[in-house]
């Protein structure tokens, strides 16, 4: 009996102990959760609040950190995110004499973030330029740490063919994009790049035939151009920075009519549409704003200027056509920086 009593007493404190033991787990595992956080570790909390959409974020740091660092990593925090730090956000501090930590709470508001497209590279922000103006999205706000805002630009003035009153901006607090213009709506925008690439692709079966080496192609565009669409002289002149049809694609190929940069467009598009690479040129020639066009041949890359190759309509000159840098720059100015010869393989992009 008393052997019994043994075993079942020890059962008990078996049991009491393995309770005690469960009993106390959690409050270690609390204990562990209230550590004391570094910066690190504080934005990789903040980043995982963030993602979750959480407004409130509480946790226990060194009491001697100040808003100015809790700022930063609450910036840092939202940029790994796709965030950035613009609505107001409330931070609050409880200090105890008898620590050395504190417990911070950061109060983010609804509209604390605002949506960035993060761009890590200038490739990267080439392809977002060339993806964006293609399809005509503009609503994007795009970082990077490095600034490429002007790959932005440069790749709307190589690419003018998608250019319809389209406008490049920057904000002070590092973001940047394209919106249209208010001269244009979307609607009116998007009916007349379709009407474009359609009278590209009908060109291109007209003039493009089967084994033409690229020189042979880009001496039909150049030709076509020529023969279907004549100077817009009236608009060439007139003062102001008004959208017109005869700066675009569509006032080459569908109206039959365009300046200097609607030419170079819709060489452009129609080089897209049969397997060439191609990029508008911006400077100056024969005293004003010029813009034509440089070709990748195969073997070679040449300027070529429809332009001033379409002379009165009778007979189709080829004094531009195909010519060398330094021929070009016999008549022709530009920066050399703003339209570097290699960057014509980003018309792969489009």
């Amino acid at each position: 009996m008393k052997n019994k009593n043994r075993v079942a007493a020890a059962w008990i404190c078996f049991l009491l102990l393995l309770a005690g033991v469960c009993f106390y787990a959690p409050t270690r595992v609390n204990a562990s959760a209230s550590k004391a956080l570094n910066l690190e570790q504080i934005e990789q909390t903040l980043a995982q609040a963030i993602k979750n959409g959480e407004q409130t974020v509480t946790f226990t740091a060194p009491a001697n950190f100040t808003t100015a660092q809790l700022r930063n990593a609450l910036d840092s925090a939202a940029k790994s995110q796709n965030r950035m730090l613009s609505g107001s956000v409330q931070f609050r501090k409880q200090t105890n004499s008898a620590s050395a930590d504190a417990k911070y709470t950061i109060q983010l508001s609804s509209d604390a973030f605002l949506k960035i497209k993060r761009l890590t590279s200038e490739k990267a922000a080439v392809k977002a330029a060339a993806k964006a103006l293609k399809n005509t999205k503009y609503t994007a706000n795009f970082y990077s740490d490095t600034s490429y805002y002007k790959v932005f630009v440069k790749m709307l003035q190589q690419h003018p063919e998608y250019n319809y009153n389209t406008v490049v901006w920057r904000n002070t607090n590092g973001t940047y994009g394209y919106h249209r213009g208010s001269s244009i709506t979307k609607k009116q925008q998007k009916e007349k790049m379709a009407a474009a690439e359609q009278a590209a692709e009908d060109a291109v079966k007209d003039c493009i035939a089967s084994g033409m080496t690229a020189k042979q192609k880009a001496r039909a565009i150049h030709d076509y151009l020529i023969v279907h669409c004549s100077y817009n002289e009236q608009v060439a002149s007139a003062a102001g920075n008004q959208y017109h049809d005869a700066f675009t694609a569509y006032g080459a190929l569908v109206k039959g009519s365009a300046v200097c940069q609607g030419y170079a467009a819709a060489f452009n598009l129609m080089a897209q549409k049969c397997g060439l690479q191609s990029m508008a040129v911006c400077g100056r020639a024969g005293g004003v704003a010029h813009a034509w066009n440089y070709v990748n041949l195969g073997n070679r890359s040449r300027y070529i200027d429809c332009t001033w190759d379409d002379t009165d309509g009778k007979k189709i000159s080829d004094t531009y056509f195909c010519v060398t840098e330094a021929e070009m720059r016999r008549q022709h100015s530009w920066t050399a920086g703003d339209f570097p010869a290699k960057e014509i393989r980003y018309a792969k992009y489009f």
